[in-house]
């Protein structure tokens, strides 16, 4: 047996992720939202029938309850039905699936079916009996090792007669065959029933009945006793004595003697029970009524709360685990329909669901679009919006003041596998209409409202022990009822599956059930239209007689319905059933006045309370009139007078809404207005027998009164249908009237058209139409006056026709087919004429144009065409010279055609000069018509022949005459003239040597791309032209700023002694971000050297490509091209190409300029012996020039890059160990102990040095090995100028350990013996320096302020910038950057004398890191150096510290740039 515990887990889990998973939404991608039908394999479960499908158009679906109405006679005997929307409506799901919570019903499927319940039921009730009356029953009595079914026991003895009666007759062994025992399993079963029966059964159905009837008589005397008034109501609560009353006597007294129910807590006194009690019971103890009422109360338990989200995990889940073990996973629908019935009627096996049902769409939303008003008032929605059908004006629920929820306002039903919902109709024997949002399949059973009855029969007899308990079980709707059982009983049971996008109709009065096959979402409301009122009385009737809640109240409504629609449609419906109600109402009153004749009366239309209205007994509503008293506010209707309370009638009154008069006057009033379409009717026959041919106004007038009075369509559909006959034949008639002011049509061009006497038959067919109907219109006689003119006409032409040609002129024609045509006529001799005008016309002027000399083919051959229409014989002279004529034109048409046709290139032109001038002359021959188009095109051709043979034929005569390549043609003009050769139809001598130089020229641009990098796979052309272009341009550029410099210093630069404002590798001025180079201070565009904005602030210091010649130089071109190469392809192109490029003018421009630069920088190169340091300066701006050309001039480049590192090297090697470094004598005479950097000075004497011819050494060669390391004592020379130790102080580098003049440096001896540690320029300039030399300033430099002079020391450069790396930008400063000369001197102040305490290198490193240095641009020129001092501060430590740094500093800056060290 399959357990529910598996689907208690899944929702426990399910419910534990909901917490979690609250704010996830439904994708709505999961659910079908298709109405896709799988066929179905096999007949339904029980052979059940299936209801009928709609399929309503596009404009039947516009009126939905119009519609449904339109289907009722038939599908109402059905009880369901099911409408299928056009495919067009597609709702949108309005509601917000991931906000939505709702709370579901749990429903075991056995305990829904009638017979089990009553089983279990009946067990509970005989258990609890014996455990009262004190032996229970611990073992349920057994019969072949089985329980015995002590129910199906009980009712099979009670069919026959009871126990007396089954035993006397020894029936028990028919019983026990019917229960499913044989005599060979058990012999003895007889005896053991017959004593299960008396042990178990006997003794409760003996005390049943004897209750039942003391019961009965209690219930008798309870039903005469009257109501209590609200005081006796509250005293009854709250007893005198503050105790229990008694159930039986009502009465508190002997309070000692009430015994309490364990059930209900009810008191009873122990000597007012059957049979009377003498002690108080040790057990529980239980009424009557809690014994007996077992499963009285039952209904569905409220389950958890979900999202969509949530419960579509529990229900795919449950389903998944219930069909998968049987292999039947994804189930059909066949499959699990049966699987259902299995479960329902199985009590043995519990399966438990849960179904979201009953859901209010106020509180949860609704599914539809929510409802909208025009500013009018008027809904805008979608009509089969659920919102909106309640509230359509065909349903009366429009005549309800309030919402009711279920009926007007749609529920929402959530459902999952096996959920369902039970047997019963609707509320107040509405219509309903369900509609199914997305979701797996539905399905309904329905019986049809005339099986009613016997659909309760059998009910009833199925599970009377429930109707028992529970006698408006039908309205509970928890009851399922097999449809087998039902069928076997007669009774009509239908079945329909409802499937996303379909709607599901009931109709009145019809039982429907059903369940879900999975996860769906669906959405129901109710309707009225007005053929329900006759259920709604009948169903009011029945809630009285069970003493049910109705919903709202039926005389109110239609008494609304009369006061607020007074349409005679309304009406005529209205006048019966408030006729009925006014019968019904005056009836009750004549009944109760006269039981109670002087019963006080009261007429008051007042409005009151919900609870007001409805009687206290049997919850009718009173709208009409209802029964009041002064000790109580609730009310009865007339019939349950005596139930109100238990006062005297006399002091009761009888309150009247309306008065007998009023209801009469209801009635005649909504009578009268009902009756309206009779007395219009009785009108429009008095007139049509008065007026036989009644004018078109008049039945206008008889249209319009039927729609003013609301005249029942019906009624008025024979005159509108009358009076559209009659308007279409006006239409039609209009079309050929031919009216007295509008004029005649006179073409003088007749297009010929089919005349087949459709007009003339039109007409005809409308004056015999019109004889036979009865009206009077003046476009009768306009129509008639028409014919009788087309008559005259044809007359007319057929007169003409038939007269003497000879006498008859073209104007009679034409005057007898202008009448016909200005009618309209299209009778067949109107053909004839108009065939007649035209050939005499074409013999009239066909003769003038045959003689002109000057036709055209164009004309020639209208007039041909024309000659065919007209039906000219063949043989007509005129029309044969007009053919050969033609035929002439044609031929050279064909001549001259072919001369025009675009030639292919691989064609062969067989075509020459001379056919051109042959199909020329051809054109003016006599007897050829002219073809202007096709002449002025073979003309041109011919022009432009002429004029491309004779190009050709110059082109080759100059480029063979000319001997410079330069000063021939160029390869455009080839072009120019190739491209017109090719649109010719002709072969023009010479192409073929155009084509093979063209070819040569290339092949030579091949040779020109690759030398220059350009990709022959570039699908862009003339990508080297512009290439070209830019190398001309940088050319033009770098070698004009050589040119200018060569002037300035010549005397001819600006009045700073600069000759431009260029910079930088391009030798442009000033753009964007700008950098300056620690050593030969020249200022370098960024984009140009590759740095960036975020890596020139990242950096210490900045040395160019120049001074280190290990960077990368960044070109335009990956590679750049070689001047040899160039020249060697000019040669090439003045050798082999009889037809200039363009590009070879630009490169000749190139390799000029190049050449001649080439030679200025070889005249510098020459201009010394050996160049020098003091060279140092210009060999840097040649090469910095060499570097930015986009030409190669590798010699050059590579001596002047030798120099520069000869020169002015750059060290890149690690630090080295003092004691294995080489290092110079010291100066004579020099104190060891001056300095700590001295002190590793060795005596220098005369045998170390090296004498030049002035007392100084000349430059290491420019030969010397390049793998010497510049910064290593080689050959006995050292420092930056490459000289040997000379009679000078020199200082030994910390980091590189070379050795240094300190003049060579900036230093002078008094600042020697203040450092500790020295780092040479070499070093910062390699960045091997952890100390900063200047500080990142992104503004040029400024004069300095009065604040920033009183500093103790100031390091004034001509960078003027504050930071590890000199760039400026472009637009921010309007001081231009400068460049410092190598000729500058170094000033150098004379340092006080040291202290006793002298401030440590590490101490100066400290201080300097925390101290800024302020640089200042400032010239040589504006520098005094102020008087030595004489004497020493000891005690200013202050002083010494900046003594120090700016020792250190001067030291650091190298000598080929100017600076001042001065002491403020």
């Amino acid at each position: 047996m399959k357990s529910i515990n598996n689907h208690n887990e899944t929702k426990s889990a399910t419910i534990t992720r909901s917490a979690t998973d609250h704010a996830s939404a439904l994708d709505l991608k999961t659910v079908k939202t298709t109405s896709d039908a799988p066929k179905r394999t096999r007949p339904r479960i029980f052979g059940i029938k299936e209801a009928p499908t709609y399929y309503p158009t596009e404009e039947e679906f516009k009126e939905p309850i119009k519609y449904i109405q339109q289907i009722t006679p038939e599908a109402e005997k059905f009880g369901i039905v099911k409408i299928v929307p056009p495919k067009s409506y597609k709702p949108t799901f309005c509601l917000n699936t991931e906000e939505f919570r709702f709370r579901t019903r749990i429903q075991k499927l056995n305990s829904m079916e009638g017979e089990t319940r009553a089983n279990v039921n009946y067990l509970e009730q005989l258990y609890k009996f014996h455990r009262l009356h004190g032996h229970p029953v611990n073992k349920v009595p057994q019969l072949d090792k089985r329980p015995i079914d002590l129910f199906k026991l009980k009712k099979e003895v009670a069919q026959r007669g009871g126990y007396q009666v089954v035993t006397q007759q020894k029936k028990w062994a028919e019983i026990g065959r019917i229960l499913g025992y044989t005599r060979k399993q058990c012999t003895s079963m007889s005896n053991a029933l017959k004593s299960a029966y008396n042990k178990v059964i006997l003794p409760y159905e003996v005390w049943l009945a004897q209750h039942k009837q003391d019961s009965n008589h209690s219930s008798s005397s309870a039903g005469m006793r009257r109501q209590p008034s609200d005081k006796e109501e509250q005293e009854a609560e709250s007893p005198s004595n503050g105790g229990q009353a008694c159930e039986i006597c009502n009465s508190g007294e002997n309070e000692e003697e009430i015994l309490l129910c364990d059930g209900c807590d009810r008191g009873y006194h122990m000597y007012c029970l059957s049979p009377p009690l003498n002690t108080v019971p040790k057990s529980d103890w239980y009424c009557f009524k809690c014994l007996t009422a077992a499963g009285g109360d039952y209904g569905f338990e409220d389950g958890e709360e979900y999202t969509l989200n949530s419960f579509q995990k529990v229900c795919e889940k449950f389903k998944s685990e219930w069909f998968g073990p049987k292999g039947q996973y994804p189930t059909s629908e066949e499959d699990c329909e049966d699987e259902f019935w299995r479960l329902v009627e199985n009590p043995h096996e519990t399966c438990e669901v849960e179904y979201g049902a009953d859901l209010h769409s106020t509180q949860h939303g609704s599914g539809f679009a929510p409802l909208e008003r025009k500013p009018d008032g008027r809904y805008v929605n979608e009509p089969w919006n659920l919102n909106m059908i309640p509230i359509l004006p065909q349903s009366l629920f429009t005549h309800i003041k309030t919402d009711i929820s279920g009926m007007m306002v749609p529920w929402l039903y959530i459902g999952m596998c096996f959920s369902a919902f039970c047997w019963h109709n609707e509320d107040h024997y509405t219509y309903s209409i369900n509609y199914m949002h997305w979701g797996e399949t539905k399905t309904w059973y329905g019986v049809p409202g005339c099986d009613t009855a016997k659909f309760e029969e059998t009910m009833k007899a199925a599970v009377p022990e429930l109707f028992e308990q529970q006698p408006d079980l039908l309205f509970q709707l928890v009851t399922m009822l097999s449809p087998e059982r039902l069928i076997k009983e007669n009774v009509d049971v239908y079945a329909v599956d409802q499937r996303p996008g379909q709607f599901v109709v009931t109709f009145p009065k019809a039982y429907h059930s059903g369940f879900n096959h999975g996860f769906n979402f669906c959405e129901a409301v109710n309707f009225a239209p007005m053929e329900w009122v006759d259920f709604g009385l009948e169903c009011v009737k029945r809630y009285k007689q069970y003493r049910r809640q109705p919903c709202f109240s039926h005389d109110e409504l239609l008494v609304t319905a009369m006061r607020e629609d007074q349409s005679i449609e309304t009406s005529t419906w209205l006048k019966g059933a408030l006729l009925d109600m006014q019968q019904r109402e005056m009836a009750t009153r004549s009944k109760l006045l006269k039981k109670y004749p002087k019963i006080h009366q009261v007429l008051e239309d007042v409005e009151l309370l919900e609870d007001q209205q409805q009687c206290v007994f049997c919850n009718a509503y009173t709208y009409l009139s209802c029964i009041t008293c002064e000790c109580t506010s609730k009310v009865s209707c007339l019939d349950h007078l005596s139930d109100l309370c238990t006062c005297d009638p006399s002091k009761k009154t009888l309150n009247l809404r309306f008065s007998e008069d009023q209801l009469n006057e209801m009635i005649q009033t909504t009578s009268s207005r009902a009756c309206v379409p009779s007395a219009w009717s009785d009108k429009v026959r008095d007139t049509l027998s008065t007026q036989p041919a009644p004018s078109i106004k008049t039945l206008k007038q008889f249209v319009m009164e039927a729609e003013k009075l609301s005249v029942p369509i019906e009624e008025a559909r024979w005159i509108r249908d009358y009076v559209t006959q009659v308007t279409q034949w006006l239409e039609e008639a209009n079309k050929y009237i031919i009216r007295k002011h509008q004029p005649r049509r006179r073409g003088s061009s007749h297009s010929t058209k089919l005349y087949t006497g459709e007009k003339y038959n039109s007409i005809t067919h409308l004056l015999d139409q019109v004889a036979k109907m009865s009206f009077d219109a003046p476009e009768i006689g306009m129509l008639q006056e028409t014919f009788r003119n087309l008559m005259d006409a044809k007359e007319t032409a057929t007169r003409v026709l038939k007269g003497d040609q000879s006498t008859v002129t073209l104007k009679d024609y034409k005057d007898a087919f202008d009448f016909g045509t200005s009618l309209g006529a299209d009778f067949p001799e109107m053909q004839q004429l108009e065939l007649t005008i035209k050939q005499r016309e074409w013999n009239e002027r066909a003769p003038l144009a045959l003689e002109n000399p000057a036709i055209e083919y164009d004309e020639l051959s209208q007039w041909i065409q024309q000659a065919k229409e007209c039906h000219i014989p063949m043989n007509d002279p005129v029309y044969v010279a007009l053919m050969e004529k033609e035929k002439r034109g044609t031929e050279w048409i064909q001549q001259a055609e072919p001369l025009l046709k675009q030639v292919s290139a691989t064609a062969t032109k067989t075509k020459t000069m001379q056919d051109i001038q042959d199909v020329l002359h051809a054109a003016h021959q006599n007897g050829v018509p002219r073809v202007p188009h096709l002449y002025n095109a073979v003309r041109d051709l011919a022009t432009r022949t002429t004029e491309t043979v004779k190009d050709v034929r110059q082109l080759l005569e100059r480029a063979r005459t000319n001997s410079l390549l330069s000063e021939r043609p160029s390869s455009t003009e080839v072009q120019r003239v190739l491209k017109s050769i090719r649109t010719l139809p002709i072969h023009v001598e010479g192409m073929d040597v155009l084509q093979a130089e063209m070819a040569k020229v290339d092949t030579w641009l091949v040779q020109v791309k690759k030398l220059f990098r350009v990709s022959t796979r570039n699908q862009q052309k003339n990508t080297l032209e512009p290439m070209l272009d830019d190398i001309l341009e940088n050319v033009e550029t770098i070698t004009t700023a050589d040119q200018s410099q060569h002037h300035s210093e010549g005397g001819e630069g600006d009045e700073d002694g600069k000759p431009n404002d260029v910079y930088c590798l391009c030798r442009t001025p000033e753009s964007g971000l700008m950098i300056e180079c620690d050593l030969c201070h020249e200022w370098y565009h960024g984009p140009c050297v590759k740095v960036s904005r975020r890596e020139a602030k990242a950096q210490t210091s900045y040395v160019c490509p120049i001074c280190d010649g290990s960077q990368a130089i960044p070109h335009a071109s990956k590679e750049r091209a070689r001047l040899e190469d160039i020249l060697q392809l000019l040669e090439d192109a003045s050798s082999s190409l009889l037809f200039a490029p363009k590009v070879y003018i630009l490169l000749a421009d190139i390799a000029n300029r190049i050449q001649a630069f080439r030679s200025k920088v070889q005249a510098f190169c020459r201009s010394k012996t050996q160049l020098g340091v003091e060279d140092i300066d210009q060999i840097k701006q040649h090469l910095r020039e060499l570097e930015g050309l986009e030409v190669v001039l590798q010699d050059e480049t590579e001596f002047l890059r030798r120099k520069v590192q000869a020169l002015a090297p750059v060290s890149h090697r690690s630090s080295m160990s003092s004691a294995t470094t080489s290092a110079p004598p010291s100066i004579v005479g020099t104190s060891a102990s001056a300095s700590p950097v001295l002190q590793r000075l060795p005596s220098l004497t005369s045998a170390n040095w090296t004498n030049g011819a002035n007392g100084t050494s000349n430059v290491t060669s420019m030969e010397a090995d390049d793998d010497t390391s510049p910064s290593r004592p080689t050959d006995g020379v050292y420092c930056i100028c490459r000289q040997p130790a000379s009679n000078s102080q020199m200082i030994g580098c910390d980091t590189c350990h070379d050795w240094f003049h300190i003049e060579c440096v900036n230093l002078t001896p008094a600042m020697v013996t203040t450092i500790d540690r020295y780092v040479c320029p070499n070093c910062i300039a390699s960045k091997r320096s952890s100390r900063p030399i200047i500080k990142l300033t992104v503004k040029p430099p400024s004069q300095p302020s009065p604040k920033q002079q009183k500093r103790k020391l100031t390091a004034i450069t001509s960078a003027n910038n504050t930071s590890p790396v000199s760039f400026y930008e472009n637009g921010r400063s309007n001081k231009q950057p400068k460049r410092r000369s190598a000729s500058d001197d170094l000033i150098v102040l004379p340092p006080p004398q040291p202290s006793s305490q002298q401030a440590s290198y590490h101490a100066h490193l400290h201080h300097n890191s925390n101290n800024n240095y302020h640089h200042h641009h400032h010239h040589p020129s504006s520098v005094s150096p102020p008087p030595p001092s004489s004497t020493s501060h000891p005690s200013n430590q202050q002083q010494s510290q900046s003594q120090q740094q700016a020792a250190w500093l001067a030291s650091s800056i190298p000598s080929s740039t100017s600076t001042t060290m001065a002491e403020q």
